[in-house]
């Protein structure tokens, strides 16, 4: 692991990682599912077991080379300043997203965040990027706003990718927990069983540059793009 990628986390970095990534922050991360209503639509997934099998592999092979990796390099050329970086990452994630669901929904909850960050943490980092997004030159991707928010609280990049990891599985097990249905202690023990999962794709990460961006997923992107079809829907995405 690249040194200086694990360093000691300050009591206040720690509970602004824990407010952000909390279900209270108001985001609307709640209200979608990525994909995951249109298979258990289609009753693929339909238990416990088949959850945690789609999550490891969502894990392991969607958010280590997507939306993960873009917190990971946001940070990396955040630290020094490499502003047009950013801005090239935050357009390439967007061109990543073949899904209009999944597209609106990254932006969506980025720009809520980012309104959220400004009145917290302002800072010109979070100035500039803003008036890009107003241009219309930043899209305001949600990964590149979390990732812009861990440098400005000096989280390590490590821990940063834990917060985001665990923050995107517990919401998606937890849209499993209406869909399926499930009950509440089957999510948690999906949940808990992936753990070990998380700690290695957080690791993982830091080894990769923005040429490991992209997920080769046809299955998850045709659902992602056939739930805005679907007859009935709980959530957005």
């Amino acid at each position: 692991m690249p040194a200086g990628y694990q360093g000691a986390i300050t009591d206040s970095a720690f509970l602004c990682a824990l407010q952000v990534a909390d279900s209270l922050f108001p985001i609307g991360s709640f209200s979608h599912s990525y994909g995951l209503e249109t298979f258990v639509h289609e009753g693929v997934i339909t238990s416990a077991a088949s959850l945690k099998e789609f999550m490891l592999t969502y894990v392991r092979y969607v958010l280590a080379h997507t939306d993960c990796l873009g917190v990971f390099l946001t940070q990396k050329y955040a630290v020094v300043y490499n502003f047009d970086s950013i801005i090239h990452l935050d357009q390439l994630m967007t061109a990543l997203k073949s899904s209009c669901e999944t597209r609106e929904a990254s932006t969506r909850m980025g720009k809520a965040m980012l309104n959220i960050a400004q009145q917290l943490l302002p800072c010109p980092l979070l100035e500039k990027y803003t008036v890009e997004v107003n241009k219309g030159v930043a899209h305001c991707n949600h990964a590149v706003v979390f990732g812009l928010i861990m440098q400005i609280i000096g989280l390590p990049p490590l821990q940063a990718n834990l917060v985001y990891l665990y923050n995107t599985v517990a919401s998606m097990v937890s849209a499993a927990i209406k869909l399926v249905p499930l009950g509440q202690r089957e999510g948690q023990s999906v949940l808990f069983s992936l753990h070990p999962l998380i700690i290695e794709t957080a690791k993982k990460v830091l080894e990769l540059e923005e040429r490991d961006l992209g997920a080769f997923t046809p299955a998850l992107e045709i659902r992602c793009m056939a739930h805005e079809r679907l007859y009935t829907r709980l959530f957005m995405s």
